[in-house]
């Protein structure tokens, strides 16, 4: 009876001890506790065998073992709780916590993509439109993984194949950059996509049934670099039309890659300008890019669009080259060819409208002749009448003016509509003061030549026909009837001239009709 009456007189004092020092003691005590107490938890949510022996172990008196944990040293680290609640809200923390995180680290990782989403990097962005032909993409990307030792990307965008191209393209994430379009928006509008997304100082279309072969890009590459006047570049192949094509033998891929190992033996006197480089295969700066723009979506499906791209290459005073020493297989035209008797009447319909864009093409070719480059860094903006009124993406309107840009207010008043212009096309111009439409008119109607008759922004008609605007003290020839309705010229009164007083006044840049853009975030 002594030594039990002892024993509690010892065990007294540590209990009555000063509330700070209890306090210590305890708090240490308690975090020990809490972490105990929380992989208990976490035990009884994912159903571990350590977590249901923790939580489901009974003492001999019958309290839980997590009861026992709370209990420890006589403190309870929640007061008066029980386990019970002290799991409720250990879990309403975690789960809040959790969320908080969450949303966080989705923030920032936003922020940080968007960030890095116009880095680029030093090698070659490959951006491959398809159509279904899943087998032929395939093999196409097989072999760019294969011959492909030079830095580069591989993007794809799929034109709603349903064939399973966009299962392949899901399996293949973190191998390649791809974008499943819910419409088939044509060769044009993938490729515009592509490069929308691509980040490569070099940029390369290439189609979906080609296989490319050991040193193409190598050899791609040295014909790009080797001048700087050089701005297409394109490989020969088994099927094309024009001076691309070579006349092969082989029955076989392996066949394909023998007589390619001899052929791409790099030689620049294979290296051949043309006028036409078809596009299976393109090879580009993103500098040209930058001052060219994207493709242009008023060519359906396929066809002419390349040759779009080309001639607008040539007007900024850039060479088209064959790089005759590089070879990829081409099987050709497949995704045109299952169109089957469409195919005829999307070619017809974009022929068309090549022909209302640019009108006589020799004899645009001819005045760019006599208006040489001679080392300047054209764009396609200057190919735009000055003082034009055009609209970007997000629907902000500017006024274009030597190469600046103009936030534009009080369009409504207006009576030409602003002209769709990419983000690439505005992000050329430096960005101005805003003005007012009303400016605008009155500096037009204020700008004369009195030695001349003539006013600023005055439009001239010769007798057969032919338009030009009057701009800076230079006539400037409206070459097509898509560029007088784009830009407004169908609405003004054309003033006639003869030939004598057109020759007594300098001539500028024609003026062309600016690519025709369907999609809403170029």
């Amino acid at each position: 009876m002594s030594r039990r009456k002892a024993v509690l007189k010892v065990s007294k004092p540590r209990r009555s001890t000063n509330r700070r020092q209890a306090s210590s003691r305890i708090s240490k005590s308690e975090h020990s506790s809490h972490k105990r107490q929380a992989a208990a938890v976490s035990g009884q949510r994912h159903g571990s065998k350590s977590g249901s022996k923790r939580t489901l172990h009974r003492s001999k008196a019958g309290k839980s073992q997590a009861s026992r944990i709370i209990h420890k040293k006589g403190k309870r680290p929640f007061g008066k709780l029980n386990a019970a609640k002290v799991s409720h809200r250990f879990r309403i923390g975690y789960e809040a916590g959790y969320q908080a995180g969450y949303e966080s680290g989705y923030s920032s990782g936003v922020t940080e993509g968007a960030a890095s989403f116009t880095v680029t990097f030093e090698g070659t962005s490959i951006i491959i439109p398809t159509f279904n032909q899943g087998e032929l993409l395939r093999q196409c990307v097989e072999s760019i993984g294969q011959f492909t030792p030079e830095p580069h990307e591989i993007i794809i965008i799929d034109n709603a194949s349903t064939d399973g191209t966009a299962d392949y393209l899901r399996s293949m994430t973190g191998k390649l950059r791809y974008r499943i379009n819910p419409d088939n928006v044509g060769f044009a509008g993938g490729v515009n996509q592509g490069l929308k997304m691509a980040r490569g100082s070099k940029l390369l279309l290439l189609n979906n049934d080609t296989v490319v072969t050991q040193g193409w890009l190598n050899n791609l590459h040295r014909c790009l670099d080797s001048n700087a006047r050089f701005g297409l570049v394109g490989p020969m192949t088994n099927y094309i039309s024009g001076e691309q094509l070579v006349a092969t033998s082989y029955t076989s891929i392996e066949e394909m890659h023998h007589f390619a190992m001899e052929f791409n033996r790099s030689d620049p006197l294979r290296w051949k300008k043309t006028a036409r480089i078809t596009g299976f295969c393109l090879l580009f700066r993103r500098e040209l890019f930058e001052r060219l723009g994207y493709f242009d979506e008023g060519f359906l499906i396929g066809n002419c669009e390349d040759d779009d791209f080309c001639l607008r290459v040539r007007l900024l005073g850039m060479d088209l080259v064959i790089a005759g020493d590089a070879f990829i297989h081409h099987v050709g035209s497949v995704s045109m060819k299952a169109l089957g008797s469409e195919m005829g009447e999307v070619y017809g319909r974009n022929l068309d409208f090549y022909a209302k864009k640019w009108g006589s093409v020799d004899q645009l070719i001819v005045e760019m002749e006599s208006l040489p480059a001679n080392g300047e860094r054209r764009s396609m903006i200057q190919y735009y009448p000055d003082h034009a009124v055009v609209q970007g993406n997000r629907g902000a309107v500017y006024e274009l003016h030597a190469g600046v840009r103009r936030p534009l207010a009080g369009v409504e008043g207006l009576q030409v509509s602003p002209a769709r212009l990419s983000h690439v096309e505005l992000r050329g111009c430096t960005r101005g003061e805003g003005i007012h439409a009303d400016e605008v008119r009155q500096r037009t109607l204020a700008a004369a030549d009195h030695s001349l008759g003539l006013k600023e922004g005055m439009l001239l008609q010769k007798r057969d026909g032919q338009l030009f605007f009057y701009e800076g003290g230079r006539v400037r020839r409206i070459i097509s009837e898509l560029a007088v309705s784009v830009w407004g010229f169908d609405r003004q009164v054309p003033v006639s001239v003869d030939d004598s007083m057109l020759g007594s006044i300098s001539i500028g840049l024609p003026i062309i009709a600016p690519i025709t853009l369907r999609a809403d975030n170029i």
